[in-house]
């Protein structure tokens, strides 16, 4: 069930700090060791923020440390670097700042999802931009100027909790939707995208409980933190093997019925996945990925490869016709989900 309404649970500064110390002190380093990795000749940064599953709680003695540097820099977009120099990784990604706060701000106030959004670029987009939002908003400012600090606080307001409840919630059910249509063809992939959208889903649950660190992998960590023992069993018995790939599938399909419900129905949308490209012969369409595997499909009213144009949509229990659908199964389509008065129909 998708919620809206329940507060994150941002850490006090004072906890922050307590767990940025204790990562310090556990690996000899200096505060002043981390602070000069914020200098990356990129500019002089306007906001640095120590981030990452240690500052969300998360951590163990094998993680490393997120730093976020953002700078006014208006030729820097992603710069990420790593550094070893003081015996243990810290992860330094260097972001222009005024862009960093406009996509902040798109992803505070756009509708989503709609019909700009549903490709796998604008896709990807997104979740980058949750990830940034999401680990700023969870952790220790280490250097702050005029007006970031404001900006920054703002990170910590109810929206963003909302936003990644909403992206776990939609994102379950466009990995529910490929689960059921690899079904038939591809069983284990269908049961490995059933258990996709299951972590997904109780990813939604753990943001709706304030929880809204945007890593999957820290699933489990979260629901011990809300004390949610009904969803822990549940993602133990996703994760055992699928022994019957069709049977899981199909619990898994109604997990994500009962755990993740939109706001609006989700209709299918399909379009070329990344890398595609297509001959028009006399009566088909010869389709390759990366010109390394290629499919005949008996039609020859496709759109070109490369173009936005969707290729067919339709409601949560509708199917793509059958050349559509092997395309599909044989990697050659990426599938979004959109609500539906934002889908152009094809």
């Amino acid at each position: 069930m998708e919620h809206t309404s329940a507060p994150a649970a941002f850490p006090e500064r004072h906890l922050l700090e307590k767990r940025f110390q204790e990562f310090l002190e556990a690996r000899g380093l200096a505060l002043g060791d981390v602070i000069g990795e914020t200098d990356q000749g990129l500019g002089r940064p306007a906001l640095a923020v120590a981030a990452g599953s240690v500052l969300a709680g998360f951590g163990n003695h094998r993680s490393d440390l997120d730093l976020l540097v953002l700078v006014e820099n208006d030729q820097l977009t992603r710069f990420p670097i790593q550094s070893h120099e003081h015996g243990t990784l810290i992860d330094v990604n260097v972001r222009q700042a005024s862009a960093v706060r406009d996509r902040t701000v798109e992803l505070r106030d756009s509708h989503w999802p709609g019909p700009a959004t549903v490709t796998q670029e604008a896709w990807n987009h997104r979740r980058r931009t949750i990830k940034t939002a999401s680990r700023l908003a969870l952790g220790l400012p280490l250097i702050v100027t005029d007006p970031w600090e404001s900006w920054h606080a703002g990170l910590r307001e109810p929206w963003l909790a909302r936003v990644v409840g909403q992206w776990w919630t939609v994102e379950a059910h466009r990995l529910a939707r490929a689960a059921r249509l690899l079904l038939d063809d591809r069983p284990m992939a269908a049961a490995v995208r059933g258990r996709e959208a299951v972590v997904a889903a109780l990813n939604a649950r753990a943001a709706a409980a304030g929880q809204v660190y945007f890593t999957e992998k820290w699933i489990g960590e979260k629901l011990r933190a809300t004390g949610d023992q009904d969803c822990l069993a549940l993602l133990r018995e996703v994760l055992a093997p699928p022994l019957a790939p069709h049977d899981r599938v199909t619990r898994c399909l109604r997990i994500v019925a009962e755990l993740a419900v939109p706001r609006a129905p989700l209709h299918t949308v399909l379009r070329w996945a990344t890398g595609v490209g297509t001959a028009l012969l006399e009566d088909r369409t010869v389709v390759d990925r990366w010109q390394l595997r290629a499919l005949e499909v008996p039609r020859t009213d496709l759109p070109p490869a490369g173009s936005d144009d969707v290729l067919w949509s339709g409601p949560p229990d509708a199917d793509p016709p059958a050349e559509l659908k092997r395309l599909f199964t044989h990697d050659m389509l990426w599938l979004g989900v959109a609500e539906p008065e934002e889908v152009p129909g094809r």
